[in-house]
């Protein structure tokens, strides 16, 4: 019996020791206490001498546990604590958080309110007003952000024919066809608006090429579907294909126009001739043959066509020779032509009985005696005039030399001739037909001047611009104190010279004391000058090799901190280049080789100081993918309503800064 007792005994302290073991390795001292090592005492009762020995036993290994814990690092504990083998399970994962479950989650809670939403109507007011400060990028952001994501409101098809319209009226071309796709996406109904808005934005392509493309692709979609355009697609596509340089489809279209009986008016004219403009080739023969077409058809012109005619005389040419001959034998002749074989016999112009043609137009020639006053008084039927309801060819015998404007428009019968045709038509010229016939007529002071008698008896006002282009006329022709006189003339009908009227006058500064003289004034009309100004100046001074000049325009650059561009340096790399060929050939005089090398000398030190602008022409599209400053609110007006066709006119004017507030 005491023996099994002893041996109780014994079992216990055994287990006594390897608890108080396992309790120092595994855990801090300040977790154990000593109800844990003493379970075997009883309550109200006096430790024995065994319990006495064990407790401090257990105080001596904790004390030392102690002060090892505390020489321990925080890693050293955290690893001890993980392969504890109390610890069960793997320790909890964080949350990863995915953008596209707080979107989510963020869409339904956060729900707009009803006040929040506006009508079609109200964003089409908003929409409108953005469009007409040019906030491309504003209005696109109204209808895909805050309509779409923020409102959840879901646009109709005006919504997007409007922003369309609005693209392509700036030549936005790929941000119009994504629309048009989303547009498309959404179900909505694709109307003839919508077409129209994309032909447009194909005809003002900054890039011919890709307007082209699309646009040859939007007219297959068409044809797929099954849709008629109306009259407005059909100007719209005339615009497109004549602008992108396809000038057979435009003339096609236009004879699909009369097949199917389609009003052909101004308008048609016009988009037609703008299509003739393209051709650089031979866009006045063809306007040629549009003007005999209005007349026949009884088309009144408007002062548009006048000024596109205009275009065409100015920028164009006859192209072939042969072709030319032929066309002119049949306008000639009054009979109504058909387009040349080169056009692929379009049937623009149908045939008519007339009277034989002239034979005299195979060796047409403009005589020495054909006048280059516009306003001499010499017989009507002597001067050319192919725009006359009965056209003729006075005595002009030969169409070999008619290379430039002043030629091409004696052709349509001059200066005088020209403005006569208009008031017979009544049309009243505006600025821009005076602008452009200062293009056409004979460079000389005497056509000038009957050209600005015509305006005063016209009652035409000149502007600024046409001012700047009298003065570079002059000054293209080295007529520098008649450029200069015209100055005056702008400061009597009370106008303020610009920047282009000092680029202008730049042109004509020879030396150096002009030069002078041109700053001071700009410095007291409070301009600055420019790279062009400066590049206009240099080139005159590299043109009369005049070094002091050249290194006046230097200094310049540096004093009003004006960063020269790639135009001026080539400018000046040239005379530098000239100048060192002129020195090595011994081809300089003295005082010339003396300025040469200062200017070989001080050329090292200024390019060194100076700041050139070699920064890349921007991107067309850059100005409608920037944010401009400004908050727009709706502000109802109760008289706005919708047109059933063409675009409406509403208007809103923004909340006041003091409405804001509030």
């Amino acid at each position: 019996m005491l023996n099994s007792k002893l041996i109780s005994l014994a079992s216990r302290r055994l287990c006594e020791n390897v608890l108080k073991q396992n309790l120092n390795h595994l855990y801090p001292p300040v977790f154990q206490c000593s109800p844990i090592l003493n379970y075997h005492q009883k309550p109200n009762s006096k430790p024995s001498i065994e319990n006495s020995l064990g407790y401090h036993e257990s105080s001596t290994s904790i004390n030392k546990q102690l002060d090892k814990n505390n020489n321990t690092t925080d890693n050293e504990f955290l690893v001890r604590l993980k392969s504890d083998p109390d610890t069960f399970g793997n320790p909890p994962e964080k949350d990863i958080l995915d953008e596209g479950d707080i979107a989510e989650e963020k869409y339904f809670t956060e729900q707009p309110t009803h006040s929040q939403k506006l009508s079609t109507k109200q964003y089409a007011d908003i929409i409108k007003d953005l469009i007409k400060k040019r906030k491309i990028k504003e209005a696109i952001d109204l209808v895909e952000i805050r309509m779409l994501k923020e409102d959840r409101v879901k646009p109709e098809n005006y919504i997007y024919n409007l922003l369309l319209g609005a693209c392509g009226r700036v030549g936005y071309t790929k941000k119009a066809f994504m629309l048009f796709n989303d547009m498309k996406r959404r179900g909505l109904k694709v109307t003839g608006g919508t077409y129209t808005a994309l032909f447009n934005a194909c005809a003002n392509s900054p890039w011919p090429a890709d307007g082209l493309q699309r646009a040859k692709h939007l007219r297959e979609m068409m044809l797929t579907k099954g849709y008629e355009p109306n009259d407005t697609n059909y100007n719209a596509m005339i615009k497109a294909f004549g602008r992108c340089g396809d000038l057979p489809t435009a003339f096609s279209l236009v004879d699909e126009m009369s097949s199917k009986s389609l009003a052909i008016d101004d308008g048609t004219i016009n988009f037609l001739l703008q299509a003739c403009i393209g051709d650089k080739e031979a866009g006045f023969r063809h306007a040629l043959l549009v003007w005999r077409k209005l007349v026949d058809m009884h088309i009144k012109p408007s002062i548009y066509t006048y000024n596109l005619v205009l275009r065409t005389i100015r920028d164009c040419g006859l192209g072939d020779n042969e072709v030319t001959q032929d066309v002119i034998h049949k306008l000639v002749g009054r009979s109504c032509p058909s387009l040349p074989d080169d056009l692929q016999n379009m049937k623009l112009l149908e045939s008519g009985e007339t009277d034989p043609p002239n034979e005299e137009i195979n060796n047409i020639q403009i005589s020495d005696s054909a006048p280059t006053n516009p306003d001499a008084s010499i017989d009507i039927m002597s001067r050319p005039n192919l725009m006359a309801p009965v056209p003729h060819l006075g005595n002009i015998v030969s169409l070999s030399e008619v290379t430039k404007p002043v030629d091409r428009l004696l052709l349509v019968g001059g200066c005088n001739g020209f403005l006569e045709n208009m008031d017979q038509n009544g049309c009243k010229p505006d600025i821009k037909t005076f602008t452009q016939l200062l293009d056409c007529i004979p460079s000389t002071l005497a056509a000038e001047s009957d050209l600005m008698n015509a305006m005063k008896k016209m009652k035409v006002k000149p502007d600024v611009d046409f001012y700047n282009m009298l003065i570079k006329k002059r000054s293209m022709r080295f007529d520098y104190d008649n450029a200069k006189l015209v100055l005056n003339l702008l400061t009597e009908n009370g106008y303020r010279p610009d920047l282009i009227t000092y680029g202008v006058l730049a042109l004509g500064c020879k030396t150096k004391e002009e030069c002078l003289e041109l700053v001071e004034e700009m410095k007291e009309h409070s301009y600055g000058l420019n790279p062009e100004i400066l590049g206009a100046m240099l080139k005159q001074a590299c043109f009369h090799g005049n070094f002091s000049y050249v290194l006046h325009i230097m200094k310049l650059c540096i004093s009003e901190n004006v960063q020269p561009n790639k135009k001026f340096m080539e400018i000046l790399t040239d005379f530098k280049r000239r100048s060192k060929y002129m020195s090595n050939e011994k081809k300089f005089s003295k005082s010339q080789e003396k300025s040469y090398g200062i200017f070989k000398y001080q050329y090292k030190s200024w390019i060194e100081k100076v700041e050139i602008d070699d920064s890349t022409d921007i991107h067309p599209w850059q100005q409608f993918r920037q944010t401009t400053d400004g908050e727009y609110k709706y502000k109802p007006k109760d008289t706005a309503r919708f047109k059933a066709r063409h675009t409406s006119v509403f208007k809103f004017k923004p909340f006041s800064s003091r409405s804001r507030s509030r």
